[in-house]
């Protein structure tokens, strides 16, 4: 501030112009780069669930916005009787973790889930000797139909799922027993659960 008779005057010192222009390009090229990751990590999860992939912790919502979904009974047409009833409570597990449905009655239902076994295969019934050397170690074959109840029509197309228990995928998973169903049935059946639940979220 300098005093010059009846008037005073205020000096303003600015930084440097080449200083203010560091400054803006550092500011902009941060503003870029947050940008950048940003749109990588949207093409990153518009990539995977394109392929089919579920991210872990995630909650998948039903195929045509529908947020509630009826088991239907299972209808067991092998020769192992109780598939059914472990089979419902494989499924039902799966669909109560995740928090973006619930299950409902079939008469309210937005969507109805109708599973029908048709065979099972085990290394000691129905399996071929090439199929037990191959690591297979029992198979089941079902017909599933997925109804959207609001508009009355099937929502899926081509209805039969198998699940092929492995040998090596026999040994990665838990191993569990009961009284009537032995606990490789009980795999197969969980695997068997598992893909109608990722069938009911991707589409590759």
């Amino acid at each position: 501030m300098i005093n010059q008779g009846a008037h005073t005057f205020k000096i303003f010192v600015y930084p440097s112009m080449e200083k203010l222009i560091c400054i803006l390009k550092k500011s902009l090229f941060n503003s870029k780069i947050d940008f950048l990751i940003y749109y990588f990590k949207i093409l990153l999860i518009l990539f995977l669930g394109a392929c089919g992939y579920i991210i872990e912790g995630s909650n998948p919502i039903l195929p045509n916005d529908a947020k509630t979904i009826a088991i239907l009974p299972i209808q067991n047409k092998t020769f192992l009787p109780g598939l059914e009833t472990d089979l419902a409570e494989q499924i039902s597990r799966l669909l109560r973790s995740n928090s973006s449905l619930k299950i409902a009655p079939a008469n309210i239902a937005d969507l109805q889930i109708s599973i029908t076994l048709l065979n099972i295969k085990t290394n000691t019934y129905g399996l071929s000797e090439e199929q037990i050397s191959s690591g297979i170690r029992a198979t089941l074959l079902g017909e599933t139909i997925l109804t959207d109840r609001r508009i009355k029509k099937n929502i899926w197309k081509n209805s039969i799922i198998e699940a092929r228990l492995t040998e090596s995928l026999e040994n990665e998973m838990e191993n569990t027993s009961g009284i009537s169903i032995s606990g490789r049935t009980r795999q197969v059946i969980k695997l068997f659960a598992s893909k109608i639940y990722d069938r009911l979220f991707n589409t590759f």
